[in-house]
């Protein structure tokens, strides 16, 4: 072999040896790489610390404006009750909570005034008849030229009003739900009773047994917690946002964790000068009406526009600078967890899910750590 032939066999064989060190330096370090994203974990470990693994789930992620609004009932649903004439409280016959219907009796006052007008009515009615045969007779003289025409006119003004009078007192024994009938005949009862004008709940009786009540005086509130509504201020620049049949998810601020469904009956019509909002009426579901009362603060969602989404709890994943990791499972036995740590590429974020969206890697059916994700890393 010549001197110049074992040169190019010796450059050859340098270059051969520098390419397959390089190669396996190179393999050596994705190998040593691939092996720096393995997570093992124990059995006694995972179960230690309650570790779960799981799929991504389908989450509904909704668009929402949010407001802080209150329960109320609508103005025909509630009533104030004061009694038409001054008395005492003989009889309370009902009690704060009770649910009574339209016509119920609420309670029962005596006085003066009540037996006063039966009195004056039972008079004024007995004296109609004998006044409208004088108005009568004096219309027949005054027709045949027998009688002025002074007693004919004095005859019909006094009979005219004592109508008038008798129609008055009539009407007010009928607010004092007395029977007017008996009355003419006498029958003069010493006191009266209220009636519910409404079916609903008695929120607050401001009366208690020979208290002295006024017609200015409110002596029972009620509401029809029945018809109960929430009521949401929205500000302007939403408001072209809502529209009727919407879904409102709202909660009480003393139990957020819980949340209600209503759905948008009525939007507002004008903005309010004050705070630039209009009103927006919502219904909430049957089920829930029992456990709401009037009045209450409520924190509101609504609705405006939703998707559903393949989606992980937030706490399943690492976060690396602006980059999102799972623990993807790689095998499981009866000693050990083996997983790899992956990227994922996320959506938006809704609570404590994240949106992550599908690919090769982390498909919908691919299995990773949910829970306990913090203490594996």
């Amino acid at each position: 072999m010549s001197y110049k032939n074992s040169i190019t066999l010796f450059t050859a064989l340098c270059i051969f040896i520098s390419l397959f060190s390089c190669k396996s330096k190179n393999q050596e370090n994705e190998e040593n790489e691939a092996d720096s994203m393995l997570v093992r974990i124990t059995k006694a470990q995972f179960d230690h610390i309650n570790m779960q693994t799981g799929t991504l789930q389908q989450i509904e992620f909704n668009d929402e404006i949010k407001v802080r609004g209150m329960t109320d009932v609508p103005p025909q649903s509630k009533a104030t009750v004061s009694p038409v004439v001054s008395g005492s409280v003989k009889e309370i016959l009902i009690q704060p909570g009770d649910r009574v219907q339209k016509g119920q009796p609420l309670l029962r006052f005596e006085g003066q005034e009540i037996i006063g007008l039966q009195q004056s009515y039972m008079e004024i009615s007995g004296q109609l008849k004998s006044l409208e045969a004088e108005y009568n007779r004096q219309k027949t003289l005054f027709a045949e030229n027998v009688s002025s025409e002074k007693l004919f006119l004095e005859a019909e003004s006094n009979y005219k009003q004592a109508t008038a009078t008798c129609e008055g007192l009539k009407q007010q024994l009928i607010l004092l739900n007395l029977d007017t009938e008996a009355v003419k005949q006498g029958k003069i009862s010493p006191s009266a009773v209220i009636y519910a004008p409404i079916t609903g709940d008695i929120v607050r009786i401001n009366a208690d047994i020979s208290k002295f009540i006024q017609p200015a005086d409110v002596v029972v509130e009620m509401v029809d917690t029945r018809q109960l509504q929430l009521y949401l201020p929205v500000f302007e620049k939403d408001i072209i946002s809502i529209r009727p049949g919407q879904k409102v998810i709202f909660s009480l601020p003393e139990s957020s964790g819980q949340s209600f469904i209503a759905t948008v009956t009525i939007v507002g019509k004008a903005i309010d000068r004050t705070d630039r909002t209009a009103t927006v009426q919502a219904l909430p579901a049957e089920n829930i009406k029992t456990t709401l009362l009037t009045g209450m603060y409520i924190d509101a969602g609504i609705v405006t526009d939703s998707k559903t989404v393949w989606a992980l709890p937030v706490d399943a994943l690492i976060t690396e600078d602006s980059d999102y990791f799972v623990l993807l499972l790689q095998s499981s036995g009866d000693s050990e967890y083996v997983f790899r740590k992956v990227k994922v590429q996320t959506g938006s974020r809704k609570g404590d899910y994240m949106e992550i969206i599908p690919d090769e890697t982390v498909t919908i059916s691919s299995v990773v750590l949910l829970k306990g994700t913090y203490h594996a890393t």
